[in-house]
């Protein structure tokens, strides 16, 4: 038709639903209009499936949906574009990745997450993508020495003391039952790391952060999920935090997106006496590596 443009075309998924009209001159991702209208909604309070061997992933306390991780890698990469998690746990990037045939690298410390993230690959009939044991201080300069290079940083940052903290004191008691000893969070499990104060962990978090920004590419995006708390009576802005100190390190921060966790389930805290935040949601931090931003070096 004449005076029609030429630049966009019509998507359909594998069912043969058309996914809307997607732009040529998009030059981040491959996703439509359509889709990129929900993609930058600032609330995420989409149900996840309880997939891939989620049984298995969960001897992981803090594992993300591989879902969820597979939207934001389509918002902030291409088709084959790479992906790197150098906290990756038990892979839910990497498995995002393979969701949406992207390239991912992940580090790992604990040998125990690998090896329950390839177990979940083999009986979910996945390859696996490319895993590195050890401890990113160490793994991340040797990529960049390879002169490796990635798209896109996606990350759930292990926590300050958010792990070690109890859930709360006492027992509990529901109508007609005996009294209970009040069950661990299963937080201890994941995060073995020992950090002296609130400083210190976010000094670790900037060595490791710095050397990850290096092997991200100019204009590259950096996601990262990272949950607030409440500890010892106060309420610690731990997305704040880490905000200011990747700002500090040249990112432009782009977006706060705010995942609203529909499965979490609700506790009671400080009933009758004092207001405590039951947390339902945890903090995704965009950043944008800029092309002419120097980073910091020093320190």
């Amino acid at each position: 038709m004449k005076g029609q443009s030429t630049d966009k075309i019509k998507l359909f998924d594998e069912s043969g639903k058309s996914r809307g009209l997607y732009s040529k001159r998009n030059i981040l991702n491959n996703l439509t209009g359509r889709e990129w209208v929900f993609s930058t909604k600032s609330v995420i309070n989409k149900p996840y499936p309880i997939n891939m061997q989620h049984k298995l992933r969960s001897q992981h306390g803090g594992q993300k949906p591989p879902d969820l991780c597979r939207d934001l890698i389509e918002t902030f990469t291409k088709e084959n574009q790479s992906v790197l998690d150098p906290f990756a746990g038990v892979g839910g990037t990497l498995l995002g990745a393979s969701l949406c045939g992207r390239q991912a690298i992940g580090i790992e410390i604990n040998q125990q997450w690998i090896d329950i993230y390839k177990e979940v690959c083999k009986k979910e009939q996945i390859e696996v993508q490319r895993m590195i044991h050890g401890d990113s201080c160490e793994v991340l300069p040797d990529l960049i020495e390879q002169g490796t290079t990635v798209d896109f940083i996606l990350t759930d940052v292990p926590y300050w003391s958010m792990d070690k903290v109890q859930r709360s004191k006492g027992k509990y008691k529901r109508v007609g039952e005996k009294q209970k000893e009040n069950k661990a969070t299963k937080l201890k499990q994941f995060n073995q790391l020992k950090y002296e104060s609130k400083e210190d962990w976010l000094d670790k978090l900037r060595v490791i952060s710095l050397e990850a920004i290096d092997l991200l590419k100019r204009q590259g995006y950096m996601a990262v999920f990272i949950g607030d708390m409440y500890n010892n009576k106060e309420f610690h802005f731990l997305s704040s935090d880490v905000a200011q100190m990747l700002q500090r390190l040249g990112l432009t921060m782009k977006a706060n997106l705010v995942w609203y966790d529909v499965s979490k389930k609700l506790h009671i805290y400080g009933y009758q006496y004092e207001y405590i935040p039951s947390m339902v949601h945890q903090n995704i931090l965009i950043f944008r590596k800029e092309e002419r931003q120097k980073l910091e070096k020093e320190g």
